[in-house]
C-alpha cells in the first residue's frame, strides 16, 4: 500500500506540471509587453542586471507562477527593462522628428523629446512590473466566479441524486474556466483507477486558489465520514459570495479615487495647467512656445490611457464582466 501511494504521489507531480505548462501556452506574453515568455532565456547573461532590478518588484517571482509562465523573475524584469526602453526611444524620436517642423524651436524640441523619452520608459517599465500581478488577481477573482457556480452545480446534482463522480464530470465539460480544466485532470485520474479521495487531495495540494482547496477537503471530509456532500459545500459557497460582492464593493470605491485622478489629468491639467504657465510667463517673459503645449497635451494623453488602462485590468471579472 505504500509503494502504490508514493506511485500515487509521483502522479500527483505529473498532473500539475502538466497544468503549469497549459497555463503557459494560454498566456505566451503580457500585453504590450515585446518578447514572448520562452524568448526571455535570451537574456540569461544579465541575470545579474535583473536581480538589481528586483528593487522595483521584489514578489515578481510569485507573480509569474500564479499567472502559470514558466520563466525566471530575473529574466522577466531584464526584458521588461528592455522592452521599455524600446517604447520610450519610439515615442521620444518620434516626439522629437514632429518638433523639427520647427526649425526654430530645434533646442526645445531636443529637450522635449528626450524628455517624454524617459518619462514613456519609467511609464511603460512600471507597467510591465506590475502587470503580472494584475493578471494573477483577475485570474485568482475569475477562478472564484467559477468555482461559486460550479459548486452550487455540484450541490444541486448531488441533492438530485446524481453520484459525485457524474457531478464533477459535468462541471468539466461546461464551460467554468479554469475549473473545468482542474475537474477534468480530477475525472480523468478517478477514471484511470485512482479513489475519488485521492484524486480530490490532488487538487487540494496542487491547487493556489483557497477556495477550491477548502471545498475539496470538504468533499473528503464527506466522503470520509460519510455525510453530505451538499451540506459540506455549502458553507464553501456563502463565504466564497460574501467575498466576491466584497471585491464589488472595494472596485467600486476604489473607481471614485481612480476617475478623480482621471479627471485631473484629463481637464485640470490641460486647461488650468496651460493658463497658469501662460500667467507665469506674462511676469517673466519667457513666453509658452507651441512645443510645450504640444508636451503637456501628449504627456496628458499617455497618462489617460494607463488611468483608463488600470481601471479596466483591475475590474472584477465576475458575473459576466
Amino acid at each position: 500500500m505504500e509503494i502504490t501511494r508514493l506511485l500515487r504521489m509521483g502522479k500527483f507531480k505529473k498532473v500539475k506540471a502538466t497544468i503549469l505548462i497549459m497555463n503557459d501556452d494560454e498566456l505566451k506574453r503580457i500585453p504590450l509587453h515585446l518578447f514572448y515568455f520562452n524568448k526571455m532565456t535570451a537574456f540569461k547573461r544579465l541575470s545579474g542586471f535583473g536581480r538589481a532590478l528586483r528593487v522595483f518588484r521584489k514578489s515578481i517571482d510569485e507573480d509569474l507562477q500564479g499567472i502559470g509562465a514558466s520563466v525566471d523573475g530575473n529574466l522577466y524584469l531584464v526584458a521588461s527593462f528592455f522592452s521599455a526602453l524600446f517604447y520610450g526611444i519610439l515615442f521620444g524620436t518620434l516626439i522629437f522628428v514632429l518638433a523639427l517642423v520647427m526649425p526654430e524651436q530645434k533646442a526645445v524640441a531636443q529637450k522635449f523629446g528626450i524628455g517624454f523619452g524617459f518619462l514613456l520608459f519609467f511609464l511603460f517599465f512600471f507597467l510591465h512590473v506590475v502587470h503580472p500581478g494584475i493578471i494573477k488577481r483577475k485570474i485568482a477573482v475569475r477562478q472564484n466566479k467559477d468555482l461559486l457556480f460550479g459548486l452550487r452545480e455540484i450541490i444541486m446534482s448531488v441533492d438530485s441524486g446524481v453520484p459525485l463522480f457524474d457531478s464533477m464530470k459535468n462541471v468539466s465539460l461546461a464551460n467554468y474556466g479554469y475549473l473545468s480544466k482542474d475537474f477534468s485532470h480530477v475525472v480523468k485520474k478517478i477514471e484511470s483507477g485512482v479513489f475519488e479521495r485521492d484524486a480530490l487531495q490532488s487538487l487540494a495540494i496542487q491547487s493556489e486558489n483557497e477556495y477550491l482547496r477548502r471545498a475539496a477537503w470538504q468533499i473528503i471530509n464527506a466522503l470520509e465520514t460519510g455525510s453530505k456532500v451538499s451540506s459540506a459545500l455549502s458553507s464553501i459557497t456563502d463565504v466564497l459570495e460574501k467575498q466576491i460582492n466584497r471585491e464589488i464593493k472595494d472596485y467600486s470605491s476604489n473607481l471614485n479615487f481612480i476617475m478623480l485622478i482621471y479627471m485631473l489629468i484629463a481637464a485640470a491639467i490641460p486647461s488650468l495647467g496651460v493658463t497658469f504657465m501662460v500667467l507665469l510667463s506674462a511676469f517673466s517673459g519667457a513666453g509658452v512656445s507651441q512645443i510645450t503645449i504640444f508636451f503637456v497635451l501628449g504627456t496628458s494623453f499617455f497618462i489617460q490611457a494607463i488611468v483608463l488602462g488600470y481601471a479596466a485590468a483591475t475590474r472584477p471579472a465576475i458575473f459576466g464582466a
